[in-house]
């Protein structure tokens, strides 16, 4: 029997590229096919933690399994390490594996994409990216591929990454710049992305009117980036969507500043109501979830 290709990171970012996998994305939300069970999430040692997320289709089923290390910032090893595995329904032969922190970046990017496309006021930018690691660049790649944003502010705790991030950015034909202020540069900003390992606040506002936040960083009740006072501050004079009713028990931010997240509006009853964006502030609160791998998984198999 043939074995299925082991994929790097470069070949599995090849079989993702960014419009295409914001398609595949949209699509696993209107697909009625689609099933996925509530990840597990298992605590390890010195704060770490492992995950195990399936999902399938009528076609497809994959299962990713990565750990997040909070200990490996600014260190040599990856935060976030693992695979996708990903089978064929029908025959239930495993058709590849694919680099998980890649695919991790790679939807966690394209699904904010999504939302901004659909939701954001003012979507041409410039944008505010608060984290200069892997989901940084991811987003601004992202957005400047699927939005056409052409300028980007970059700001980070450590200035050489946000300085290496901005000649990435530079790299893609963009314009961008290093900022010390995150909150400083949101007056000029009406496209945000926090996309840091969220121990702590790294933005307080105040936010434009006509500003998307999409904030990825915090996915456990624990975790957090936004200031309390900024979701407060949304919830009254804009709109707060959620990825996936998931983050009813995930989304730090929202939870420590005692917004209630349940029956908070979907990406899913977004796309599905085909809305545009309305005014005021839009909050995008980005948990995670396995049927964004599906999509990907779905994506590198057409490849």
């Amino acid at each position: 029997m043939r074995e299925s290709p082991i994929l790097d990171s470069g070949a599995t970012a090849a079989r993702l590229p960014w419009t295409a996998l914001v398609a595949e994305i949209e699509a696993v939300l209107r697909d009625a096919s689609v099933r996925v069970p509530e990840r597990i999430v298992l605590p390890t040692a010195q704060g770490a933690v492992l995950f195990v997320m399936p999902a399938c289709d009528a076609r497809v089923a994959m299962t990713k399994l990565i750990t997040f290390t909070p200990g490996n910032v600014a260190t040599a090893t990856p935060m976030i390490q693992g695979d996708v595995v990903v089978f064929d329904v029908a025959r239930g032969t495993r058709g590849l594996i694919l680099d998980g922190p890649t695919v991790t970046a790679r939807r966690t990017a394209a699904v904010s994409a999504l939302a901004a496309r659909r939701l954001a006021p003012n979507p041409h930018g410039p944008m505010l990216v608060v984290g200069a690691g892997v989901q940084g660049q991811a987003h601004v790649e992202a957005f400047a591929q699927v939005l056409g944003v052409r300028e980007f502010r970059i700001a980070s705790r450590r200035r050489a990454s946000a300085e290496t991030l901005a000649t990435q950015a530079r790299g893609l034909g963009v314009r961008a710049e290093v900022v010390d202020d995150a909150d400083a540069a949101l007056a000029g900003c009406p496209l945000v992305a926090t996309c840091t390992p969220a121990r702590e606040v790294v933005l307080h506002g105040p936010l434009r009117a006509d500003a998307f936040v999409a904030a990825v960083g915090a996915f456990t009740p624990q975790m957090v980036e936004l200031d309390a006072s900024v979701c407060r501050h949304v919830a009254r004079h804009g709109r707060i969507v959620i990825d996936t009713p998931d983050a009813e028990h995930e989304a730090g931010d929202l939870l420590q500043a005692g917004v209630p997240v349940q029956g908070l509006p979907t990406l899913a009853q977004v796309v599905g109501a085909d809305e545009r964006p309305a005014r005021g502030p839009v909050l995008f609160k980005n948990c995670g979830w396995a049927g964004w791998d599906l999509a990907a998984a779905r994506l590198a198999m057409k490849a």
